[in-house]
């Protein structure tokens, strides 16, 4: 959409008021963007860190699930005589 004589700070406090409550919201809030594109930027930035957190998550999540599973397990019997 082109808006001509659009005034950043208000297109900044508009996508504010929109957004989720959470870290980039918060981020936005401490430190108010200078323009559309740092908005963009910024915005990747925190999906970068979702995916990761995420990513993290889940592999986390796998170990657990397979300690578990090997826990369960039945061991081997090691018929070798000690000495």
């Amino acid at each position: 959409m082109n808006i001509q004589n659009l005034i950043p700070n208000v297109v900044t406090l508009h996508m504010l008021t929109a957004l989720r409550p959470g870290l980039f919201a918060d981020n936005l809030c401490v430190q108010l963007v200078a323009n559309l594109d740092e908005f963009r930027r910024r915005a990747a930035k925190f999906m970068q860190l979702e995916e990761l957190r995420e990513f993290c998550n889940q592999a986390r999540a796998k170990a657990v699930e397979k300690k578990g599973k090997e826990e369960r397990a039945p061991r081997p019997i090691n018929f070798r005589s000690r000495r």
